[in-house]
Formats: C-alpha cells, sequence, structure tokens
C-alpha cells in the first residue's frame, strides 16, 4: 500500500511539475534557443583555423542523428521529456522524504517544509553546478567535453546533497565536514574548455549569443526555481496527505 501511494504520488506530482516547467520552457526559455541556434556553425569546417583547437567543445550538427522536426514534435517531445524527470525527481523525493518521516528526530514535513526541501535539491542540482561552474549555455558556446562535464557535475550533486545532509542531519561537531563536502567539487574545479566564447566568431553573432546566454542563464534559474519548489512542496504534502509508513 505505501509504495503504491508513494508511486502514485510521485506520477500526479511529477506530471504537475514537470508540466508547469514545460510550459515556462516552451514560453520563456525555448525561444532563446531557437534564436541562439541560428547563429550555430553547422559545418566545422567552417570554424577558422586561428582556433588552433578541436572544435569539439561547441555543439555540432550530425545530419544521420535523428530529432524531433521543429514546431509541435519538437514541442511535445521537449514537454513529455519535463514531465518525466519530473516523475522521476518526485519519485526520489517522496521516497527520501517517507525515510525522513519514518527514521528522522526531526519534523514530520509539510507543505511548507517540502518547498524548504525543494529550495534544498535547487541548490544540490542546479545552483552548485550552475554559480560555480558549469552556467547554462546556450547552442553554439564553446564548451568541454561532455565526459568530464557530466563527471564533474555528478561529483558536484553528490558530494553538495552528502553535504546539505550532514549539515542537516548530523550532530554539531560533524557539521563543518558537510560543508567541507559541499565546497570539495570547487575546490577541484569544473572542467573548462581551452577557449571560452562560441564557435561563430562573427562579431555580430558574439554579442547576440553574450545577450541570449544572459537571458538564458536568468531564465533557466527562474525555471528551475519554480519546478524544485513546486516539486517539493506538493511532494511534502503528499507525504503529509497520502504515504504513511509504519516503523
Amino acid at each position: 500500500m505505501a509504495f503504491r501511494n508513494i508511486l502514485l504520488s510521485a506520477i500526479v506530482v511529477g506530471i504537475f511539475s514537470g508540466l508547469l516547467y514545460g510550459l515556462f520552457q516552451h514560453f520563456q526559455i525555448s525561444p532563446i534557443i531557437y534564436a541562439a541556434e541560428t547563429y550555430e556553425v553547422e559545418d566545422v569546417a567552417e570554424v577558422p583555423a586561428a582556433h588552433g583547437h578541436e572544435t569539439t567543445g561547441h555543439h555540432e550538427h550530425n545530419e544521420e542523428a535523428w530529432g524531433p522536426e521543429d514546431g509541435a514534435e519538437r514541442i511535445g517531445y521537449t514537454i513529455g521529456a519535463d514531465i518525466a524527470i519530473g516523475i522521476a525527481y518526485a519519485l526520489f523525493m517522496i521516497s527520501l522524504m517517507a525515510l525522513h518521516n519514518l527514521k528522522a528526530n526531526k519534523p514530520k514535513l509539510t507543505m511548507a517544509t517540502g518547498a524548504a526541501w525543494g529550495i534544498a535539491s535547487m541548490i544540490i542540482f542546479f545552483a552548485a553546478p550552475a554559480m560555480f561552474g558549469l552556467h547554462p549555455e546556450v547552442p553554439g558556446t564553446e564548451a568541454a567535453t561532455l565526459e568530464n562535464r557530466q563527471g564533474w557535475w555528478t561529483l558536484c550533486v553528490a558530494l553538495t546533497a552528502a553535504g546539505i545532509a550532514i549539515l542537516y542531519y548530523a550532530p554539531i561537531k560533524f557539521k563543518l565536514g558537510g560543508l567541507i563536502l559541499a565546497a570539495t567539487p570547487h575546490m577541484i574545479g569544473a572542467p573548462m574548455p581551452e577557449h571560452h566564447g562560441f564557435a561563430n566568431t562573427d562579431p555580430q553573432a558574439i554579442e547576440a549569443l553574450t545577450q541570449l546566454t544572459t537571458q538564458f542563464y536568468l531564465l533557466t534559474a527562474v525555471g528551475m526555481g519554480i519546478f524544485f519548489v513546486l516539486l517539493g512542496a506538493l511532494s511534502g504534502l503528499a507525504v503529509q496527505r497520502f504515504v504513511k509508513l509504519d516503523a
């Protein structure tokens, strides 16, 4: 019964959270991505040799790679992916919240404290990696290799989550360890490209992409805030009302 309630709650919470973020993304973030795509260099051979390095860091087009068509298909796949991600996050969060209510010597979770968990989740999954290392990037941005970025992001998320958990749950004598854990990825440093900038070296393109990057970063942060706070609040409500675990 408890597992079924967790699963059903995660589906409902994930649909609401993912759909709202998907709509925000469609109306606020996607237009920035579409605008940036118009400045992408489609053929890596067109990138001036003055860069002096391989152009594996920026987005490249592969004519054989499948992708949804622009328009309704692309919008549908994007919102569908947002909902699927929302369900996955909700399942993870509701399970942890239920475990907290069962085992932790802390107040039981409510909608309000669930929103606080959402803020903590935003710090873990977005703010910590983005503010101090891997900023959200528009298409056409030079970046470090994908494997290195994924590895550092995973490390940052894991250690930030562990650090926050220690700060909240551990005795006071261990709390400094939580701060050290959370700071470790930033002391290591995020992987960076050899040359910062954009694949398209046209001055007008650089100016436009710089402005789009600022807008993209800001609106992505707003979107993530909406997503995680709503996800946490609804998850807290679901655990309070529908998920009851017996010790």
